[in-house]
């Protein structure tokens, strides 16, 4: 089976007080994001009114993953990881080192597709 894309689900707590500027920080990204033509998800939900937030983000290789982390590392993360109380992911076992090494803090669970398939 081979699939280039890389996936990344993180799971964040965000407090009652952070609430408004992780907002405003989330379409700062999306914006943003959305010219990077190798994104191909970049989705952000909330659960309920909880503070619990679910970030997907699907990117078509290698090189269009590093790219937005790259872009994410150096401009947001400082103020994302302020905002939120905790943070943990689940990533595609093909993500590249450098992703690896950007999102190591939060010790993700890395998954091995073993079955199914995309349209992308």
């Amino acid at each position: 089976m081979s699939n280039d894309t890389i996936h990344i689900h993180l799971e964040v707590s965000v407090p009652a007080a952070n609430r408004s500027g992780f907002i405003e920080l989330m379409n700062e990204l999306v914006v943003h994001t959305q010219s990077e033509d190798g994104t191909l998800v970049y989705e952000w939900y909330e659960v309920g009114d909880t503070g619990v937030w679910h970030i997907l983000e699907r990117y078509a290789d290698a090189e269009r993953g590093d790219l937005h982390v790259k872009g994410f590392a150096e401009n947001y993360a400082g103020r994302f990881f302020e905002l939120v109380d905790s943070c943990t992911g689940i990533v595609s076992d093909n993500a590249t080192p450098y992703i690896k090494a950007v999102l190591e803090g939060i010790s993700p669970l890395y998954i091995v597709q073993k079955g199914g398939f995309n349209r992308f």
